[in-house]
């Protein structure tokens, strides 16, 4: 991993329309494209994108994402992420805005670079620029000075493009307030659901049920599978090779010295009275109420913890009489925080509004902020560095045993000369899973991009830096209705429940568009008419949850149109709506939010337009995308 991940030109929504951090040190040797044509993935107006940039911009981004995402980094999330699109848009945008400025002859100067340059922290010491101290960094992280500020310069580039295209960009008053109102309007709707699982004793017939598997045959299709043997280069095997000086553990200790400070953590028990999103006043006053009463139990001696398990509305910690653990500030949302982090050990809070409710807090112990020392993480520190060293390592014994796996046409020879283990796969299909590898998605992935035969480039999941080599391919079939006739009746009843609750829904709504009022439609029919309570554009629905449909038609009824024109499939159902009642944005509170929404509008703005130059530099530049990368 690179340790100095910091990027010095604010070009800050080229990072966000490029959809990563751009930063300075991506990897060893950027700006040199003399590599064979091999190694080139892309083209862009005869400028190659080569396979080194690629996969040092690709494993930077997968460390941020494993960095943010913890455990809950899985296969169904890196399919959403589309890493390998991700890369590959951010570094021919790239390429695109520089030849853009390259063509508007605009221009960096010497002086401009090296003032930025003395202005890294990185690079001084007590205060100052120091030339040994930036050869110390760039060596570090394997870089020249010439190829540090050849990066330095095309963010400079990069930056005066952005100051170019968002000059004349500007927001009005009342765009803003438009915007506003836009965002703080709020309706409330009243509502019949009709839940196909509400619909019961469905029966079908065994002829009914092969007419429904021969009209949808393709649901029930087997997908396609193939079988693999691979090669793994596993990270920990390389640990041991893997040296890692004191003087890179303090290095990187000074360029990461933050990373290792302790913010003060605080450990607090809560008891939450739960208020429901969009409640009226007297049902906030009353949860209130009850915490005040609870409250008084707890300063008179009460137990907190039993008072916690009696009251708490929180499932998450209730049985835990209501112990939160140690959390730092930014864990919590801001007003629990600021009320347990003004506090002392021992005491309880007055009730505490937050958007889950009313809070009664007590703070068990407190962990003072703490400064770094290197003895004390230096054991750590080292841990990191040799995992990144055996990182590089197994990518370069990959990279050498694809070649040989390249000239010999087959992995079997190559492993027993590197003293490797051919593993072999059962058959999956695309989309995984594949026994016995954790992210068998990305592996299926690249497992169907092969011809039979065919071996694969190296490719990085969590252990290591696997090889495949395609060895048979199953087709796909449709199977007998035999082996699937349960599941067929299952989704043959499913469709049915949904029919009539569909159907249901739809002569409720033909009722109040004939006149029907709407609480007199619902009693007639035996239904329960349920009220949202306000709730704003982008918000939650009270009792619904997030249902984009609704939210977006919602916002096109009002008194003179209060009925959709269809009813409205969400998670749970059909829902037939009206129009009850419209909560204009509080005027007075515009003014308190204007910088915030000219922010919002500003950056939307910047965005919009920084895209539209993008598609436009797209559509008129020759962009060759080499096979496998598209």
């Amino acid at each position: 991993m690179l340790y100095l991940m910091r990027k010095y030109a604010q070009s800050w929504l080229i990072k966000i329309v490029l959809g990563v951090i751009v930063v300075v040190f991506v990897f060893w040797g950027v700006g040199s494209y003399q590599s064979q044509k091999g190694n080139r993935i892309a083209v862009v107006n005869g400028e190659p994108i080569e396979l080194e940039e690629f996969r040092g911009v690709h494993n930077q981004l997968l460390e941020r994402y494993r960095s943010q995402f913890g455990d809950a980094l899985d296969e169904e999330l890196m399919q959403r992420l589309n890493l390998k699109r991700q890369v590959l848009d951010q570094l021919i945008n790239r390429r695109l805005l520089l030849q853009e400025a390259t063509r508007l002859n605009l221009r960096v100067t010497d002086e401009e670079i090296l003032r930025a340059i003395e202005q890294v922290p990185a690079f001084q010491r007590n205060g100052r620029f120091h030339p040994e101290q930036y050869d110390r960094v760039l060596m570090h992280n394997r870089m020249t000075r010439e190829a540090f500020e050849k990066n330095q310069k095309n963010e400079f580039l990069i930056d005066k493009l952005q100051n170019l295209v968002f000059g004349s960009i500007k927001v009005s008053e009342a765009e803003a307030l438009d915007m506003y109102r836009w965002l703080k309007d709020k309706v409330s709707l009243d509502y019949v659901l009709f839940k196909p699982s509400e619909y019961i004793n469905i029966k079908v017939t065994p002829e009914e049920v092969e007419t429904y598997f021969s009209k949808h045959k393709k649901a029930y299709e087997i997908p396609p599978k193939v079988k693999v043997r691979y090669l793994l280069l596993d990270f920990k095997g390389f640990e041991a090779q893997a040296s890692v000086s004191e003087d890179e553990v303090r290095t990187h200790f000074d360029l990461n010295e933050k990373d290792y400070a302790k913010p003060k953590e605080v450990r607090a028990s809560h008891i939450l009275f739960k208020v429901k999103q969009g409640a009226k006043p007297e049902a906030i006053d009353k949860a209130r109420k009850k915490a005040l009463d609870v409250l008084e139990q707890a300063r008179s001696g009460a137990d907190f913890a039993g008072l916690a398990r009696k009251y708490s509305d929180d499932p998450g910690s209730r049985d835990k009489g209501g112990d939160l653990g140690f959390f730092a500030g930014d864990r919590m949302v801001k007003p629990f925080s600021d009320a347990a982090f003004a506090m002392k050990s021992g005491e309880i809070s007055e009730p505490v509004r937050t958007p889950f409710g009313w809070h009664i807090i007590r703070v068990e112990a407190i962990h003072e902020a703490k400064e770094p020392v290197l003895e004390e993480v230096a054991d750590l520190i080292r841990s990191e560095l040799v995992k990144d060293a055996a990182r590089t390592l197994a990518f370069d014994r990959a990279e050498q045993v694809h070649e040989a796996c390249y000239g010999a046409g087959n992995i079997s020879d190559v492993a027993k000369i590197n003293q490797l283990k051919v593993h072999e796969t059962e058959y999956f299909s695309k989309h995984g899973p594949v026994k016995g590898i954790k992210e068998g998605n990305r592996l299926a992935q690249t497992a169907f991009a092969l011809d039979e035969n065919e071996v694969s480039e190296p490719f990085e999941l969590s252990n290591g830096y696997y090889i495949l080599k395609l060895i048979s391919k199953e087709p796909a079939r449709i199977p007998d209705l035999k082996t699937v006739e349960k599941n067929v009746g299952q989704d043959l009843i499913k469709a049915r429940k949904d029919d009539l609750a569909k159907k249901d829904a739809e002569e409720f709504l033909s009722a109040l568009k004939g006149g029907t009022g709407f609480q007199d439609a619902a009693a007639s029919r035996k239904l329960k008419a349920k009220s949202t309570g306000f709730f704003e554009r982008s918000g939650v629905i009270p009792e619904i949850g997030l249902e984009q449909e609704i939210q977006e038609t919602a916002y096109l009824l009002s008194p003179s149109r209060p009925l959709p024109d269809t009813v409205i499939k969400g998670k749970q159902g059909y829902y037939v709506l009206q129009f009850k009642d419209r909560q204009e944005a509080d005027q007075k509170e515009f003014e308190d939010k204007r910088p915030e929404t000219v922010s919002r509008l500003l950056l939307q703005k910047r965005q919009k337009a920084i895209g539209e130059l993008l598609a436009q530099l797209r559509g008129d530049s020759e962009i060759i995308i080499e096979e496998g990368y598209e």
